[in-house]
């Protein structure tokens, strides 16, 4: 089989073990296999062919707090609602400049590693996230990174209208969460038990449908949708056939036997992975994988064991993230 080139379009990183250790709890797991601080990972991408990978920049886990104050925030009356907001967004904001900050330093340091920056609209006014991305550019920055369900937003807010105006005018792709969020435990090895949460717990701010009013005001600005084997993978079909400014991931897999993604009961089966990637078009799909929070191994061997011809393998795995990264 060949061995081909592997770029790894959605991966997380840590500034430190310790932050590592914390953002990624995962039971028995070894500090020797532990690999998410920056110049870990290039060991790691060197073990397993991967040429360059992009890195999505959020709030590390110990500092959501105010996350969770967000999420529930709709709860209140309009005018208190306002006022909380703006008070956790004084708190939110910071931490993102911060990590953003760190990021485009690893880029400039480790050019394999691809840093991309968290927005959201804690960030301030129109003006001033606009501004983030612009400066962020200037230190390197190889796209953005938008969760809309962790953050508490929907993309289609025109609160952020100059920022996907500039996005568009650098070049900048956006790579955006797009699965329900909060989701079932992350579990994805049979036959571990599936948590289930109820659906009248989410607010579906992620759905791809809610990036169709951004996909057709920004006919130039290439928008990613992460998670294609997620719920609403049907929507994502419609969205492709629609707007060809819109790409895919394949980060955290398809259902399989031996492979369960996130909110497995409304996954995409890989038995009809190859038909619907032909469907939206093979030249729109990038791979990813959501390490390390989930392996590289198991997902890149579904891509190679699914009856793409070399040639779409090839697209999948490396070539259509150079052609949207430019490289």
């Amino acid at each position: 089989m060949e061995d081909f080139d592997i770029i790894d379009m959605h991966i997380h990183l840590c500034r430190t073990e310790e932050e590592e250790r914390e953002y990624f709890p995962l039971p028995g797991r070894r500090q020797r296999d532990r690999w998410a601080t920056p110049e870990k990972f290039i060991e790691h991408m060197d073990r397993n062919n991967v040429s360059r990978a992009a890195f999505m920049i959020l709030v590390p886990r110990q500092q959501r707090g105010p996350l969770y104050e967000k999420a529930k925030l709709d709860e209140l009356p309009e005018g208190q609602r306002r006022k909380e907001k703006e008070r956790v967004a004084g708190q939110i904001g910071p931490i993102m400049r911060e990590m953003n900050e760190w990021g485009c330093g690893v880029g400039r340091r480790l050019p394999r590693l691809l840093p991309f920056i968290g927005m959201s609209d804690d960030l301030g006014s129109p003006e001033a996230i606009a501004e983030e991305v612009a400066l962020r550019a200037s230190q390197g920055a190889k796209g953005i990174k938008m969760h809309p369900g962790q953050f508490s937003y929907y993309p289609n807010d025109e609160v952020f209208w100059p920022a996907y105006k500039k996005c568009q005018e650098l070049g900048l792709p956006i790579l955006a969460d797009s699965g329900p969020w909060p989701h079932s435990h992350l579990v994805y090895m049979y036959p571990n038990p599936l948590g289930y949460k109820l659906a009248e717990s989410e607010k579906d701010y992620a759905e791809p449908k809610n990036w169709a009013k951004v996909l057709e005001a920004f006919p130039k600005l290439t928008v990613i949708l992460a998670h294609l084997g997620s719920a609403w993978w049907d929507e994502r079909v419609e969205l492709a056939q629609k707007y060809p400014n819109v790409y895919f991931d394949t980060s955290q897999g398809f259902a399989a036997p031996d492979q369960l993604p996130v909110v497995a009961r409304r996954g995409l089966a890989e038995e009809d992975v190859v038909r619907v990637f032909r469907k939206i078009g093979v030249e729109r799909i990038v791979f990813g994988t959501d390490m390390p929070g989930i392996p590289l191994q198991p997902q890149l061997e579904q891509i190679l064991r699914l009856p793409f011809t070399d040639e779409e393998k090839r697209m999948i795995l490396a070539e259509n993230a150079k052609r949207i990264l430019r490289v």
